[in-house]
């Protein structure tokens, strides 16, 4: 669970999957990390908005083939 903190000052934990869309609606002031807490209008964080994001995606998976199903 990571420690917010909504635009209108209540404090949660939430699950990083809801954390990501709260993000991304603009509903999160602050995020804590491992070692700090994040502000959202100061601190760098993932965009989503392509190419904004100089780092490693870490979220891409290469397209993997799978074998062909037996017996179909």
């Amino acid at each position: 669970m990571i420690q917010v903190v909504y635009r209108n000052g209540k404090e949660d934990s939430v699950e990083q999957k809801f954390l990501d869309i709260l993000l991304h609606i603009g509903e999160i002031q602050e995020f804590r990390r491992s070692d700090h807490w994040v502000n959202v209008t100061e601190d760098p964080i993932r965009s989503y908005q392509q190419g904004e994001y100089d780092g490693a995606n870490r979220r891409f998976h290469d397209d993997t083939e799978l074998p062909p199903a037996m017996g179909i």
